[in-house]
């Protein structure tokens, strides 16, 4: 019973102690220290004191949090504001009636004036005139609509001028959540704008400029497709500029026009700049003779994104063309003739000896016939010594009449080392007559040129006809007369003839080239005119150099393949 009463009485305490803890909890410290007073019991006490000592630990705690997330708070508030004011766009709001209802330091800095003389003010005092009514249907529209509205406006800035904004506006709730307020961003697009401006004057100028051009102009993209034509481009299809622009080049060209094209653009689109020259059929059944020029437009990145087109009508400058050339050619042939007839004298001597020769054997040949021991085996060598002999003289008549013929402008391809072997035959006996000696160093395996070979070969008389000319003055032990041909790295041959005459002193040099300009005293100076004409219309050039008691050397070169000419063979 004992026992019984005892653990009785534990779990009365026990039972206590719970009822009394969660009472505890639930009091403020003054309560709780006076019903400290009131309990006597010393283990409660304890207790009660040890409960109160963690009650301020967890209160000081829980301050502590509140504290910290204070701070935090604050922090992210400054944070928010400073992305707000410093932020690099303006920021407004604005009431149904345009009122400046808050803006950011950037805003202001736009409006060039502090933020307590924006805010309650009209947004229109900032607005030119004629932005004002559209300013209005902007706030509108953003309070009436969940859309986001956008509208550029010009703002005017005190006394320094005025600034383009772009505005972008969305509606919120204000804070009573009772009306909508416009929220707007105010970007400044002044330097954008200015350089758009800018822009759109460059394409009006580059389009004035490019109209005037006497060419047809157009610019494709990669994809073929026209973005830029002038105004002689659309006149020569007979189409506008919104005709065009758009189209694709083969589907705008005529098919045969674009076939004859196609590859050429290929080229050029690989980054290859490219010339040619075709024929076009008009309307009227004319053809036109058309110069292209394909120039790639490289981007930022190197690669191609268009490309430049120009036609130009060049058949005018081909009909001048011929009527220089045929002049080019008379001049030419006037030349030749007056070569042949100062040598004369050679050339008789020249045919003289292959006549003298057939004579000869001719006599040889009616004896050894006539004679009563005839010998058949002789009469037929005779009369290949004969054949032979007509052969050369015939060979020396027609390189003569090839050379003073009047023809049109041939080229064919030749042998440049076989065409000097050739001209200096031709002035063997010139070369003997003037003690002058001649060294030939050739190129070994030169390609074929295709040139004119009788104005070239010209060219090489004349020139060297000059040399031995030079050469007269110095004694005949000093007379040498060198020509050496080469192959430059740009696919041109080139012909030097140098003597070892008196030289050229330096007014000469400059003046050589000019007509009725001759060193000699009965030439007519035009021998070199010539000279350079023909080269120049291989696409050469002639050049001398030349030092007074040195010598000169006449140089020319010109490409192995000559454009510009069409072979007539």
């Amino acid at each position: 019973m004992t026992d019984k009463n005892s653990k009785s009485n534990e779990n009365s305490q026990f039972l206590a102690k719970d009822s009394l803890q969660g009472d505890l909890m639930r009091l403020t410290k003054k309560q709780l220290i006076d019903r400290i007073l009131i309990l006597q019991n010393s283990e409660i006490t304890d207790y009660l004191e040890h409960e109160l000592q963690v009650h301020q630990v967890e209160l000081e705690m829980q301050n502590r949090e509140l504290r910290e997330a204070q701070s935090d708070l604050e922090i992210t508030r400054d944070r928010y504001a400073d992305l707000y004011d410093f932020a690099p766009v303006g920021y407004m709001t604005f009431c149904k009636k345009g009122i400046v209802e808050n803006i950011n330091i950037t805003g202001s800095s736009m409006l060039k004036a502090q933020r307590i003389n924006i805010i309650g003010k009209p947004f229109i005092l900032w607005l030119t005139s004629s932005c004002v009514i559209t300013f209005f249907d902007h706030i509108k529209k953003v309070i009436e609509t969940d859309e986001k509205i956008i509208n550029e406006f010009k703002l005017k800035i005190n006394n320094s001028g005025c600034v383009d904004v772009r505005m972008e506006s969305v509606r919120s709730l204000s804070e009573n959540k009772k009306s909508y307020l416009c929220q707007s961003v105010i970007i400044d697009i002044t330097e954008s704008k200015r350089k758009e401006e800018e822009i759109h004057l460059q394409a009006r100028q580059l389009k004035l400029i490019t109209d005037s051009l006497p060419l047809q102009v157009a610019y494709l993209n990669a994809d073929e497709e026209h973005l830029f034509v002038n105004k002689k481009y659309t006149d020569w299809f007979g189409v506008t500029f919104t005709g065009v622009i758009g189209k694709l080049a083969r589907e705008f060209w005529s098919e045969q026009f674009y076939a004859r094209i196609k590859n050429h653009l290929k080229l050029a689109l690989m980054g290859k700049k490219v010339t040619f020259e075709m024929h076009s059929l008009e309307a009227d059944s004319s053809i036109k003779y058309i110069n292209v020029i394909m120039i790639p437009d490289f981007d930022i990145n190197h690669l191609v994104s268009g490309v430049i087109i120009i036609f130009g009508d060049i058949t005018d400058r081909l009909a001048d063309e011929v009527v220089d050339r045929q002049r080019l050619l008379d001049a030419a042939h006037l030349s030749r003739l007056n070569t042949m007839g100062e040598m004369a004298s050679e050339i008789a001597h020249e045919l003289n000896q292959p006549l003298a020769a057939i004579s000869i054997y001719s006599e040889a040949c009616k004896r050894i016939i006539q004679s009563p021991q005839s010998d058949e085996n002789l009469v037929i060598s005779t009369l290949n010594d004969i054949s032979e002999q007509a052969e050369r003289a015939g060979q020396i008549i027609r390189h003569i009449r090839s050379l003073v013929s009047k023809k049109e402008l041939m080229l064919t391809n030749t042998n440049v080392n076989e065409l000097v072997k050739s001209a200096m035959k031709l002035l063997e006996v010139e070369l003997r007559s003037h003690n002058v000696q001649l060294s030939l160093n050739f190129f070994d395996d030169i390609p074929s040129a295709y040139i004119d070979k009788i104005l070239i070969e010209q060219v090489i008389i004349n020139l060297s006809r000059n040399a031995i000319d030079a050469m007269d003055a110095v004694k005949s032990t000093e007379r040498f007369l060198a020509i050496d041909i080469s192959l430059t790295t740009l696919e041109e041959f080139q012909v030097c003839i140098k003597d070892t005459g008196m030289g050229l002193t330096k007014n000469q040099i400059d003046t050589i080239f000019q007509p009725f300009k001759s060193t000699k005293v009965d030439g007519m100076g035009l021998g070199l005119v010539i000279c350079q004409s023909i080269v120049d219309a291989h696409h050469g050039s002639l050049w001398v150099d030349s030092k007074l008691d040195k010598g000169t050397m006449f140089c020319f070169k010109i490409p192995l393949m000559a454009e510009g000419f069409q072979d007539d063979k």
